[in-house]
């Protein structure tokens, strides 16, 4: 029987906390609107506002990411699968540069899956992370409405940074659901480069693919989820 206890190695563990790092700071820099307005955030707020924005920002990256890849490694060892993040670099780097002209781009890796399961079982393994998501979003609006009403300096700043949190959680959700099929290119450019691209499926195509109804609920609670949030005002 194999080993479905949860473990990092030295590597993923490497890979995980880059990950975490470098989009912490993206996330920081997409919300304030990029690199040049970070003195202005600054002078309105000093060091305190900075410092909720970059720990609102590592709460987000916790929830939003990896959670995410935690939920899906978690429930693939439960299953006797094989699991393991590995970060990609170009995408990290290209989520901190779109990020210091006020976007966020980010593709900071994903989990690796080796090991065969029933099919019921690699669609809860893939709705696993955007399931995390959506009740983390569905915890930070809660959270959000409770703090409308809180005095004291950071009054509007927490709310609003936390149902930011809310939203990008329910926004990663939305494109992780996005049934995307996955694509394998295999082109030679000029005449001499080979070029491989192998790209695979979205959380949301492969629990489409292995069962209807977990992909039903979670689109379910994803609409049911940014309904409430815009209703109310979080985000």
């Amino acid at each position: 029987m194999q080993d479905s206890r949860l473990g990092f190695s030295r590597e993923e563990a490497k890979n995980l906390w880059t990950g975490v790092a470098v989009m912490t700071v993206s996330f920081s820099l997409a919300y304030i609107g990029g690199l040049l307005n970070f003195i202005d955030y600054y002078h309105a707020g000093g060091a305190p506002l900075v410092l909720v924005i970059m720990a609102g920002s590592f709460v987000a990256v916790l929830t939003a990411f990896f959670m995410h890849e935690f939920a899906h490694k978690a429930v693939a060892q439960r299953y006797g699968a094989v699991a393991e993040f590995r970060h990609s670099p170009v995408g990290l780097l290209v989520g901190l540069v779109s990020a210091a002209v006020g976007m966020m781009l980010a593709f900071p890796g994903a989990t690796f899956i080796s090991g065969r399961g029933t099919q019921r079982q690699q669609a809860w393994i893939s709705a696993a992370g955007p399931a995390t998501n959506l009740a983390c979003a569905a915890a930070f609006i809660g959270l959000s409405l409770v703090l409308g009403t809180a005095p004291g300096r950071l009054r509007y700043a927490l709310p609003i940074l936390i149902g930011a949190i809310a939203f990008i959680n329910v926004l990663l959700a939305m494109f992780s659901l996005i049934p995307i099929p996955p694509v394998a290119v295999s082109r030679v450019v000029a005449g001499r480069f080979p070029v491989n691209v192998s790209v695979p499926g979205s959380d949301g195509y492969n629990v489409l693919t292995a069962s209807k109804p977990i992909f039903a609920a979670l689109v379910a609670a994803l609409v049911a989820l940014g309904l409430f949030g815009h209703f109310v005002a979080v985000f």
